[in-house]
This record gives structure tokens, sequence and C-alpha cells, in this order.
């Protein structure tokens, strides 16, 4: 009997779409995209960078690359600029019909169908389209990627510029008493970029609860609040002043406690996430039931079993999160569509606590041989994780498919062979030590098995206190005010004391509105100078200036305080960043901030993170993060690819160089101790080949001589990385006089093809890498830099004629300008 070969339908071409897309490639489906939009990429693609002196994370140029890389999936159909006109249920799968008439038959559904922004014009107060100099973020972006911002602020180098957060999100009375998750990072990010374009600007962020949640975000934070102001508490109207017709808010001025009116040049609307405005047509064709909200976040949504959701068609997130999803949905589609039904392969995780035993039994339960260097100490005897305890690590060594570990175990040096590696390691926790009887400070889980085990004991009155040692994280957050509602519950006064209130989550904002309803007193502060806490025989007595009562101090008093454990990185991570040759990040925890391997890969294929060792988890993330690292122990990520470039043995040196150099692990010694390249570990970067001395390592495609074969005489030559600067000339009509030659990765240039463009008559050259701390092989862009200055540090070459300029993906107005100031 013919095989019949399975196909899927993708609603949405944004990135939870492309990403789930792409999961599927190279496996034996059908995968149809159907989006409304002319082109793909969805709200993230029309973003813009915000990147300054380095990448600031935010992840919109992914977009454009997973776009890109649509074009050219040899599996994927894609229906552009149509919509799903009807979905008729057949035994098995859906008879879909799209509204230019084609029609196809699928067994499984991928609803990626987005978000839409909130119009502000629903909250009359703001006065949004009627009060010039009011914009919301997304019309920032749109200047700010276009580069005409300078225009609506009349080229003012000083303007004062105000953002109000939480437009259309934690709001009951419009019945949406959610949190966005994303606007106030957005809105850092969007402050922060502009410091840097107005050095003289006047900044002020007007917020709710700044939600200070994910990986690097604490660093980024304390940096910003040097430079802009922020001010606790939202303006309830926006005016436009009679005489300078500025929008200008009223605001309570805290050393005078008079009430203070401030004329802006702009003011930023932080507009929340609400449901596609194509939801309810698509809901009712797949007869799907979203909750009041018209999401699918919780436990009141009703979706079919072949319909699975991804992305912020299930509930408002960030970009890389809806990526993570759409790998999850195809992760899903593949498991019951019994694709890739081979072997699993044998994975090691590496941890001493609950995460790691987590981690190892998730991925046992999924079919894959689990090995865990850890204590395992909430690991049954039943299970399937084989416990390598008391075991210590040696070594790391070989390459995706193929890791030998190298470790010790009772006074024995002993090997494992694995495919792939989870870290998933507990950081260092810690409780703040304060005045006081020792015995009445509880930490949160200790508090909470009082509770629950024996709630005769609990103390009367407890104070549970937040963000003293530095903003918190979201786990313990989450975990306070759940505690708070169990001890109210038992008939405790319970008050809450913090500087912000972390609302993530589906249910976050209303679980903090069911706390205040329960009578849980929250109370604020600003620093810990706005806090004393002494010893009062029975308890504690806390001297508190609120920071919402300017110049009013209340006096408190509880018979216990808890706190929660602050989080910092373990001493080993540095060890264990070692061994597995991978960067920490600015605060120390594992992983590199990058974003083109986040939330869970690394530098080295076959290489993962899982938990708070690398980013700001809860339990509910774990899961997710340990899906998706199912999903790509599943997907090609693993399998064999030709990089493109090989080593010459009869040239080499055997000097080491490239083994040193490799950022992804990629060259290894073989048996016959020569250095060789695995193909499936290989990024085919190039950073080998341009860095090779005995020039041994060659390229197929970008050999020194087959690049400058490339230069034309008296033209412009731009060398651009293919998934930066490359892309976002895609669409521009380059002048005659430029010759722009897409490279695998900005360190492929080196001194040699530097001198080589110039002495073969290169009137300029560029070179246009990633922004510092995006590039996908972590420092190629700084590779590139490099071999420009020695370039410019050589006798007679002028400093106009060679040029470094880093130029994200969506950043085609800023390479424009680059190319008509390199002409001039």
């Amino acid at each position: 009997m013919k095989k019949t070969t399975p196909n899927v339908l993708i609603l949405g071409g944004g990135v939870a779409g492309m990403a789930a897309a792409r999961t599927l490639a190279g496996q034996d489906v059908v995968v149809h995209l159907v989006e409304k939009e002319i082109s793909l990429g969805g709200h993230a693609a029309k973003w813009s960078c915000m990147a300054t002196d380095t990448c600031e994370n935010c992840g919109a140029c992914l977009s454009i690359e997973a776009a890109d890389q649509a074009q050219h999936q040899k599996n994927l159909k894609l229906h552009l600029n149509t919509r799903v006109q009807g979905i008729e249920k057949k035994d098995p799968g859906y008879e879909v019909v799209l509204e230019n008439k084609e029609s196809f038959t699928v067994q499984k559904i991928i609803m990626a169908t987005g978000f839409s922004p909130f119009d502000p014009q629903k909250s009359p107060s703001l006065h949004y389209r009627h009060c010039p100099g009011v914009i919301t973020t997304a019309e920032l972006n749109t200047l700010l990627r276009e580069e005409s911002l300078s225009s609506l602020l009349k080229g003012k180098s000083d303007p004062k510029i105000a953002f109000i957060q939480c437009v259309g999100s934690r709001n009951r009375e419009q019945g949406r008493d959610y949190c966005s998750q994303v606007c106030c990072k957005i809105s850092m990010r969007h402050a922060h970029k502009l410091t840097h374009l107005y050095p003289e600007a006047q900044i002020t962020l007007f917020y709710m609860d700044l939600q200070l949640i994910g990986k690097e975000i604490r660093t980024f934070y304390n940096g910003l609040s040097k430079t802009i102001s922020l001010v606790q508490g939202i303006p309830a109207e926006i005016l436009e002043h009679p005489e300078t017709h500025k929008p200008t808010i009223v605001t309570e001025d805290k050393a005078t406690q008079s009430r203070l009116a401030q004329s802006f040049d702009l003011i930023v609307l932080s507009v929340g996430l609400q449901p596609s405005d194509t939801l309810e047509k698509t809901a009712k064709i797949l007869d799907l039931t979203p909750n009041s909200w018209g999401f699918f976040n919780t436990d009141t949504a009703l979706v079919p079993q072949d319909v699975i959701l991804a992305g912020c068609a299930a509930g408002p997130k960030d970009i890389l999160s809806s990526q993570q999803e759409g790998r999850i949905a195809a992760q899903k589609v593949m498991a019951d569509l019994s694709l890739n039904t081979g072997a699993k392969l044998p994975v090691a995780v590496f941890g001493e606590g609950l995460e790691a035993d987590q981690a190892a039994l998730a991925l046992a339960s999924k079919g894959y041989p689990a090995y865990l260097f850890g204590k395992g100490e909430t690991l049954s005897e039943s299970s399937p994780v084989t416990l390598l305890k008391d075991s210590r690590l040696i070594s790391v060594g070989g390459t995706a498919g193929r890791f030998s570990l190298y470790y010790e175990s009772a006074g024995q040096t002993r090997q494992l062979e694995c495919a792939a590696i989870v870290a998933a390691a507990d950081p260092l926790q810690s409780l703040t030590t304060l005045k006081g009887p020792t015995h009445k400070v509880f930490s949160l889980d200790k508090f909470e098995q009082i509770i629950e085990k024996t709630p005769d004991t609990c103390p009367e009155n407890a104070v549970i206190l937040l963000d003293y040692s530095g903003p918190e994280h979201k786990a313990p957050a989450r975990l306070a005010l759940n505690i708070a509602l169990k001890a109210r519950a038992a008939g405790k006064t319970i008050t809450l004391i913090m500087n912000q209130m972390l609302v993530h989550g589906a249910l976050g904002q209303r679980l903090y509105d069911e706390a205040r309803r329960q009578g849980i007193d929250f109370f604020r502060y600003e620093t810990q100078d706005d806090l004393q806490i002494e010893d009062s025989g029975t308890g504690f007595r806390i001297k508190l200036k609120e920071a919402t009562l300017p110049s009013i101090f209340l006096n408190l008093s509880c018979d216990a305080l808890v706190l929660p454990r602050a989080l910092a990185p373990a001493r080993g991570f540095a060890d264990l960043a070692g061994l597995l040759r991978q960067p920490l990040d600015k605060q120390g925890f594992l992983q590199s901030a990058n974003t083109r391997h986040r939330p869970t890969r690394s530098l080295r294929r076959g290489i993962f993170f899982a938990g708070t060792c690398h980013d700001d988890t809860d339990p509910d993330d774990l899961v997710h993060e340990l899906d998706e690292i199912a999903s790509f122990l599943s997907t090609p990520d693993l399998t064999a690819s030709d990089p493109g470039v090989e080593i010459n043995q009869k040239k080499c040196a055997q000097c080491l160089t490239c083994i040193r150099i490799c950022p992804h692990g990629a060259i290894v010694m073989n048996d016959k101790s020569r250095p060789q390249i695995v193909p499936e570990s290989c990024f085919s970067c190039h950073l080998c080949v341009s860095n090779c001395p005995a020039y041994a390592i060659e390229s197929r495609t970008m050999a020194n001589e087959q690049v400058a074969g490339l230069i034309q005489k008296d033209r412009v030559t731009v060398f651009a990385c293919e998934r930066s600067a490359a892309l976002a000339a895609g669409k521009l009509a380059l002048p005659d006089h430029v010759r722009l030659i897409p490279i695998p990765c900005a360190c492929r240039i080196s001194t040699d093809i530097l001198l080589k463009a110039l002495l073969n008559g290169a009137s300029k050259v560029i070179v246009s890498a990633c922004h510092p701390e995006n590039c996908r092989s972590h420092e190629g862009d700084k590779m590139a830099g490099d071999s420009v200055q020695r370039v410019l540090a050589l006798p007679g070459v002028a400093r106009s004629r060679v040029l470094w300029e880093p130029v994200a993906a969506n950043e085609t107005r800023k390479f424009e300008h680059l190319l008509s100031t390199a002409i001039e």
C-alpha cells in the first residue's frame, strides 16, 4: 500500500507559526502555512532593532531571518495574502478551503494567529488621536525603524518624553485583568534606545509594577534607572496644554505633596496585547471556545484534540516564548502523527537539586535514556532515570550526538557516551540575615510547609517581605501570593511588603486582586533605607516609609517575618561553564543572553540549559523548556549536514588553533590525533578558515581567491552577514557602484580578504555584521572588527577606505543610510 504523506495546517505566519514550520522541516509531512498578510514575520517583523552599543535581546530581528528560511523550506507551502474561509471536520482530519478557493486536507492544525495591539481610543481619557504628540509603542517602533522620529520631535536634541504603562492591560473595568507580559520590557528598551539617540533627552516612565522578569533584566534595569526617571503610578488623563498644545499630565510631586502639571514633547502609550482581530471568525470555524479575555491560557478555554495552540494565540508572551511554543506545538504534531519514530538517544543531565531531577525524569518519560549526574533525592527507586550519584565530572569531550563524559566514581575513572547534555544545576539560594529572633524568620518554602502540615503552629500575624535583596524572581513572587492566600484562609493576618508586584502568567493579576479582596494588606517601599526592622522581643517592629504615602511612616508589628531565598550564581557555575565551553551571562548565570540560542540552546549543538541555572523560570517554564529540548532532540538539529569547509591534512601544521577558537566545539582530534571538523556540530561560520595560520582549512564556496574574485574595481564592496545586514539589504535596489557579498558570518572576513579587496581596486570596503552579543558564533562581529582595525593600522590605508558597522536584519533604513554615507 502506498504511504500517504500527512498534511499539517499552520494558521499564522508570525514567529510562532514560522518556528512550528521550521521544526517540521525535514519531516515526512506537507506543511501548509496560511498568512493573511502579504509577507511572513507577524508583528515582530515590523519592529525596530533595540540595539545600542550591544544587542538588547528583544529578538525582533529573528523574525526576518525566519521568514527568509521559510521561503526555502522544501516541505512548506505558503499561502500568503489569504485567509481560511471554511474548515470541515472529516474522518480523519479536516477539509480546508481558503478565500482564494484553494483547498486541501490536513490531519493536524496549529493555530498561531498572534495578537492585536490594544486600541487606546477605547480609553477616552488618554485622548489618543486627538491630542498631538500621543503615540503608541507600535508607532514609536515604526518611527525608530524608519529613522523618522526626529521630524516628530521637530528636531529637538533634548526632548521630554514620557511612557505610560499598562494601557489596555491590568484593567478590571475593561475586562482585561491580565498582564500582557511584554510591555514593561518593551518600554524599558525603547527608553534605553532613546537615551542613546538623544543623550540630552529627559525621559520619564510611569508604571504600575515593573515586571522585571527575564534573563539579565535586573542588570539592564539597574543601568537604566540611573539615566531615566521611574515613577510608580499611572496618570489618569492626558490633556492638551492650551498654549503650547503639548500633551500634559498631572502627577504628584512627592517632595511637596502637591499636584504638578508636566508637559512633554511626546507621550508613548505602552499598549497591551489582546486577541487577534481575526480570532472570532477563526474560533467559529475551528469550533474553539476562548476564555473571557479571548485567549486560551486558562482552564475555561476549550480546544478540539487535533488543534494545537502556539504563541500569542494562546495568551500574551514575548518573541522567544512564542518561538518556543511553536517548536513545542510542532513536536506534539510529530508525536501525534508518529513521525520521527527512530531510537531515542541517551541524554546526560547535570544538577544536584529538584530541577535536575525533574529534567531527567521528564526526558526519560519521553523515551530518552536519561543519566543524572546529581543526588536524585526526589527520584523514586523505580525511576527510569539512571542515577550517577556521588560522581565527579572530569571532562566533556566530543560533539553533538557523540559526547564523551569522563567522570570519577568510587575511585575509578569512567566514561559515558551520550547524544546531548542538559545543564540544570541549582543556583545559590540564601536567606537574608536580619536582626531579631532568628526562630521567627522563615523562608517562603518553610512557611508554606507550616501552613499546609501544621497550621496550628503558624504565627498569627506574619509579614512577607519581597525585593529586599533586589528585584524578586518570578517563582518566589508567585509563591508569596499563594502562601499569603493560604495563610489568610487559615485565619491568619498577613501583610505583604514589596517594591514591585510581579503578576506574570495568565492568572497573576487575578491572584493579586483576590489577595486584596481577602484582606491581605500590601505596602510598597522604594529602597532598603525606607525599612527599619527591629526585634520586639516576641517578633518584629517594622517602621516603613510607604512609597505611595510620601513623608508618612507606618509602624507595623508581626510575630514572624517571611523572606524568599535570594538567588545568585552558584560557585560551581563557572566550572561547569568551563567544562561545557560556554560563556556565562552578565550576572554570572549559565548561558549567554544571545537570542539566537535562547531560550534553551547553546553555542554548541547538543548542549542545552533548563531551569533557574540560566533564566528567571518557574515550574511551568521548566516544563516548557524540557518540551522544547525534546523538540530539538527529535529534529534535524542533531543530524549531519555539509558545513562547506574541510581540513587539508597535507597542509595542516597541527597547531590546534582551530580547536581553540571554534565557538561551537565542532573541531576535535580524531583517532589519528589530527584535527577534524564534525559536520553535525559545525555552524559553517568560517572562523576557522579565517584564522588557520597554515591556510589548511579550505572552503568550497568562500575561499580567499573566490571572495577576491567577487571584488569589482572602483566599487564599494560590502561584506554582509547573511543573517543580518544581507537580509536588511534584501528589499533595496542597490546602486550600480555597490557590490554586496553575503558571507556566512562576519568572522569570515580576515585581514587577507580586506587587503585583497583593496588591492583588487575596491573604492571602499564595508564589513557589516550582527550587533555585538547577537552573533550566532559568539564574537564573530568582534573578530571582523579586529581585522578591520589591523588593516587600518597599516601605513597608507585611509580610515575612510575600510569601515565596520553592525546592521540587524530589521535595520533596512540604517543600511540604506550607511551606503549613502559611504558613497558620499
